[in-house]
């Protein structure tokens, strides 16, 4: 095999993974610079295709039983790059030198284009709003008043998820957390607390915790 076919490999593998892992951990941080200008939908098709990556999310990003569902992404394009470039558990990392920023958002614009899950493009989340639904839905009693997370459920205050991917992630969910349908919750409903989830700052990096640090 050659040496770029197997860096190909190694970009599907450490894409299919970081999105897995991250779609069961909704708050997983950001850990990179804005988004790259001008991505570029033909080039991310073309870097689609070349490395292999529909052999397992599918031609059109739909999903096989061997990965989830990416388009459009669940995840926002610097939160994706962050994963990649620093993931967690046995996942290898994804260098600049395999995969640029830009060519990750050149993907990112392909898997965007292809088949947007829901009208959540066009929505407007109202803040205000989204604190009322947080309470009136109950939200808080799993996750927090302020979505900093709890025992019974995960850390969702300034989530790294797209709208697109909180929708298609409470639609169906997986762990012990029930599925919402859209007669229940509808997606303007769910704008609006992601509104109100991203008013939250990230907490703080570990780094800038002097006990963590001794």
């Amino acid at each position: 095999m050659r040496k770029a076919d197997s860096v190909r490999q190694l970009i599907l593998i450490a894409f299919a993974l970081a999105l897995m892992l991250t779609l069961a951990c909704p708050g997983a941080r950001a850990q990179t610079s804005a988004a790259p200008p001008a991505a570029s939908v033909d080039n991310g098709k073309k870097i689609f295709s070349r490395a292999g990556c529909y052999a397992c999310h599918g031609m059109q990003g739909e999903g096989t039983n061997l990965a989830p569902a990416i388009a459009p992404p669940p995840l926002e394009l610097p939160a994706m790059i962050g994963y990649l470039r620093k993931p967690t558990g046995k996942m290898p990392a994804v260098p600049v030198a395999a995969a640029s920023d830009q060519q990750l958002g050149d993907i990112y614009a392909f898997l965007k284009s292809l088949a947007p899950a829901s009208n959540s493009e066009s929505l407007t989340g109202n803040a205000d709003n989204g604190k009322k639904l947080f309470a009136s839905y109950g939200c808080y009693q799993c996750h927090g008043h302020q979505g900093a997370g709890a025992a019974t459920a995960p850390r969702i205050a300034a989530t790294a998820l797209s709208l697109a991917g909180v929708i298609r992630y409470v639609r169906a969910p997986t762990g012990q957390m029930p599925p919402y349908a859209s007669k229940v919750v509808s997606d303007q409903d769910l704008a609006d607390i992601y509104a109100f989830l991203k008013t939250f700052p990230l907490p703080a990096p570990a780094s800038s915790i002097p006990l963590l640090n001794q």
